[in-house]
């Protein structure tokens, strides 16, 4: 499963930004429709359009992937 994950991971940031914004926007829509909070809907919706409008602007700070794996990995492992 583990390496599943990782061969997707690869693939995924091998995309370009925006497509990659796009499927965290998909992703998260399909977790918070069961939900049916309107709030957290609403939240999810202006942080993922603050973030496209910051890759279009330019001023989005990305991180080192492997730093990230890392980071996830820690996260949910512990």
């Amino acid at each position: 499963m583990q390496q599943k994950i990782e061969d997707l991971a690869t693939e995924l940031i091998r995309l370009p930004k925006r497509e990659r914004l796009e499927i965290v926007r998909f992703l998260l829509f399909l977790d918070n429709r069961s939900l049916g909070l309107d709030d957290i809907d609403s939240a999810w919706e202006k942080e993922i359009t603050d973030r496209v409008h910051a890759v279009d602007e330019g001023t989005a700070k990305g991180i080192d992937y492997d730093k990230a794996m890392q980071k996830i990995e820690k996260r949910f492992t512990s």
